[in-house]
């Protein structure tokens, strides 16, 4: 079965990147407006600082700052030609599915462990996200790279500080190391190691200990990330919050993890199907555990475990944050698979299978329609850019992609604010214009137009965005 295997392998392998990099294509950048974000810090740092061009000259605290100093040097040789930088996106994607491989060697069979890697690589979410200029992909393919390193064999002093150090980095590409880190140490105590538990810790912590450090002495905060969690925490409602327990299993395990996104007018089948999944991989980590006495495998459950509870909590549904856990969960439930089938190993072939037809559906019929794109909204950012003078400052739902694709000052429409705040917020930075994004936030923002002299000065039907100017009329534009 395996040479069968390795003989289709480089057909497969090509298609599969021939759909990454078709995906990569069609995600303009600025869509997100965290890719955007990482952007202009990473240029930032180029000049020695760590700040948006918002014109408010104030220290950013998030996001953490090893992915834009890793792409800083790329930023500088493409600069402007920002959809090249496409290619760090792509490259993430590749060292995960291959660390997806070497990891799920540890646990699964040579045959096994390259469907563990088919399956994240066939995964829309990673598809999505794959050309996309942010760390969760980085960072996911980092973390896999210290759990296959964290084993129980050589773990001498250099070892040891060798992975606490690395592990300390992953904390600066995305918040989620933290987790990380608390993974690895109770791995350590759950065996007694009290000592090397604690010792990990102290290492780990050091550099996103100084940090943090930095961002009390600018900011007078550890992170940016801790007063935005603050605001996304769910609410402290047993109803609610097992309501928004469920509405995350089915879409991160149902919809993200098995690709059932036909699924979401039928909650109930989805729910079904996203239990399914977790039990299924709750299964697979616990006959890993039994199989292997190995302190990596018991860091990966305590981490996965982690993982879901602070996805249960934070009050964003949104499937990207699948990525840090994906190809653990694949990797498990292939264990569960291969476990539950035993001698009959045509089940659990059966299983692979369908498993890679429902991923591949959404990867290939979710892109009818769609056709290549460099940047986002590149009509409305060169209007901004000719007719908003440098001096100038917006205000933006995606405000970074606007500071990006226009070269204008732009600040983020903060949510949660009455009306009367908001406008003071507007008028204590001196925001001259509004920048909308469709057409159904235009209706919301019409009060604008009738009580406070907005006046309308752009409007791109096909872009469906709009520009309104606070204060005296202006010369209106189309």
């Amino acid at each position: 079965m395996l040479l069968m295997i390795k003989r289709v392998l480089p057909a497969i392998w090509s298609g599969i990147a021939a759909l990454h990099i078709y995906w990569a294509l069609i995600t303009p950048v600025g869509i997100y407006n965290d890719d955007a974000i990482c952007l202009l810090l990473a240029r930032a740092l180029r000049r020695g600082v760590y700040a948006l061009p918002d014109g408010l000259n104030l220290p950013a605290t998030y996001p953490p700052p090893l992915f834009p100093l890793i792409i800083a040097p790329l930023t500088w040789a493409l600069e402007p030609k920002w959809e090249a930088m496409r290619i760090v996106g792509l490259a993430s994607s590749a060292l995960l599915v291959f660390m997806s491989w070497r990891l799920a060697r540890r646990i699964l069979s040579e045959a096994w462990a390259i469907a563990a890697a088919l399956l994240v690589s066939l995964n829309n979410v990673l598809m999505v996200y794959s050309g996309v200029v942010m760390p969760d992909i980085a960072y996911a393919a980092f973390s896999l790279a210290i759990f296959t390193a964290f084993s129980k064999e050589n773990r001498g002093p250099r070892r040891l500080m060798v992975l606490a150090t690395a592990a300390g980095l992953t904390a600066l590409l995305r918040p989620h190391g933290v987790i990380l880190i608390g993974s690895l140490c109770l791995a350590f105590w759950t065996r007694r190691e009290f000592l090397r538990g604690i010792l990990f810790l102290i290492i780990s912590m050091f550099l996103p200990g100084m940090w943090m450090a930095r961002n009390f002495a600018v900011a007078g905060t550890s992170s940016g990330y801790g007063s935005y969690w603050a605001t996304m925490w769910s609410q402290w409602n047993v109803h609610a919050q097992f309501a928004h327990s469920v509405r995350v299993m089915a879409i991160y395990f149902g919809q993200g993890l098995l690709g059932l996104v036909d699924l979401a007018s039928q909650p109930q089948l989805l729910i079904a199907a996203a239990a399914v999944a977790v039990v299924l991989t709750a299964y697979g980590v616990r006959r890993a555990l039994k199989a292997h006495h190995d302190l990596g495998i018991t860091a990966m459950a305590i981490y996965l475990s982690l993982m879901v509870i602070v996805q249960m909590a934070w009050s964003i549904e949104v499937v990207r944050y699948l990525i840090p856990i994906l190809p653990l969960c694949w990797i498990f439930m292939l264990k569960a698979g291969t476990e539950l089938s035993g001698r009959r190993q045509w089940l659990a072939a059966c299983f692979l299978l369908l498993a890679a037809a429902a991923a591949v559906r959404p990867d290939i019929f979710l892109l009818k329609g769609e056709r290549p794109a460099a940047i986002w909204r590149p009509a409305t950012m060169a209007w901004i850019n000719r007719n908003v003078p440098e001096s100038s400052r917006l205000m933006a739902p995606r405000e970074g992609a606007v500071m990006l694709l226009s070269g204008r000052r732009a600040l983020p429409m903060t949510s949660g604010m009455t009306v009367n705040q908001w406008l003071a917020e507007i008028r204590s930075y001196h925001v001259e214009y509004l920048f909308l994004e469709s057409s159904q936030m235009m209706r919301k923002m019409a009060w604008l137009t009738q009580s406070q002299g907005a006046n309308e000065v752009y409007r791109n039907l096909d872009e469906d965005t709009f520009v309104l100017r606070l204060g005296p009329p202006a010369p209106t534009g189309h």
